[in-house]
């Protein structure tokens, strides 16, 4: 559900034409290990730790500054192990980072948090209409995870289709 609300919230559903130039990678062999990185051109733009402490694992967000704007959820952050950043990229001068520590059926409840979605709507879409105008595709497209994305899709499909039934 982690996934499937990452994607809902942020419009990748609606840009998988753009699959290649944005890029999910699921259990990437990283160090410290990840369940999944999420990569939109060479941007990190989403991951979640695998090693957990007490039951929670660490998830981290790239999104626009405006989120500081936000004083409940960046206070929330910090109750819940985490803090906001400046993004480490050079290219994005409005970007930062965001973490925090909760199990994965409490962090979707982030996604809900004043701002989340305008923040990351801002950052993300701004990075793949670049890509877009650009024609540009990821350095990472090599181990985007095709599969993963189309089991996301049809759990969309399923989900729309039992909300849509009359």
């Amino acid at each position: 559900m982690f996934l499937f609300n990452l994607f809902q919230l942020s419009g990748l559903y609606g840009n998988l034409d753009m699959q290649g130039s944005w890029t999910l990678s699921v259990l990437p062999q990283t160090n410290g290990g990840r369940w999944f990185t999420l990569n939109i051109g060479s941007h990190e733009v989403a991951f979640s730790t695998r090693t957990s402490t007490d039951g929670k694992f660490s998830h981290h967000l790239v999104l626009d500054r405006l989120i500081l704007e936000y004083p409940n959820t960046i206070m929330w952050l910090g109750q819940h192990g985490g803090d906001v950043r400046r993004a480490e990229y050079k290219a994005a001068e409005r970007a930062v980072s965001v973490s925090f520590d909760e199990d994965f059926a409490r962090a979707e409840r982030f996604f809900a948090r004043e701002g989340v979605r305008r923040a990351m709507v801002a950052y993300w879409a701004d990075a793949l209409a670049d890509l877009r105008e650009r024609h540009a595709k990821s350095v990472y497209a090599r181990y985007h995870s095709y599969d993963a994305v189309s089991q996301l899709l049809e759990y969309k499909r399923a989900r729309d289709k039992v909300i849509l039934s009359p």
